[in-house]
């Protein structure tokens, strides 16, 4: 009986030792996610990629930004300050829509494309960890230099970003 009352002594101790940390966690994401809130659409991150993204995190940056004409071009974006549509059943949902404008150095539009890509995400969480991939083949691009003006559209937050990228395609 006296390891039985010992055994439960310990399991509430153990529990309590635990709820302390737990509870910090818990009071620092909270805090996280109200920061959240006053943080405008941008982006944490962006890279020309050697191939497509596995997820969030998980990529191989390209060296360089010279490209030959047929080449695909990869570029992972990590966005900041979207928001959440709420969902039935507790789920929310992250819905971006991506327009791409491609400029030749002298200024002249070569590309205009207007939702060029769409990333939806539905989750039971507010995800704060999210990436896209872009994928740009420069078919029949003659030699020069191009900038690449990427405007993501969060649905959710009615925010909009642009950032831009500079490369080359080269003989």
């Amino acid at each position: 009986m006296r390891f039985l009352i010992g055994f439960a002594l310990a399991v509430s101790l153990s529990q309590a030792a635990f709820a302390g940390p737990m509870d910090d966690l818990t009071d620092a994401q909270q805090k996280v996610f109200d920061a959240w809130q006053n943080v405008l659409l941008t982006q944490r991150k962006v890279l020309l990629l050697a191939t497509p993204s596995t997820g969030y995190g998980m990529y191989s940056e390209r060296t360089s930004n010279v490209f030959k004409s047929g080449d695909k071009i990869f570029t992972y974006v990590e966005p900041l300050g979207y928001g959440w549509k709420n969902l039935s059943g507790g789920m929310f949902e992250m819905n971006f829509v991506t327009d791409l404008v491609m400029k030749a150095e002298n200024g002249d539009v070569v590309v205009d494309q207007k939702a060029f890509a769409t990333n939806v995400l539905q989750s039971h969480e507010a995800n704060m960890e999210f990436s896209m991939d872009f994928t740009l083949t420069l078919t029949e691009a003659p030699v020069g230099k191009y900038k690449i003006e990427y405007t993501i559209h969060d649905i959710s937050s009615r925010q909009d970003s642009t950032f831009d990228q500079d490369i080359v395609v080269a003989d």
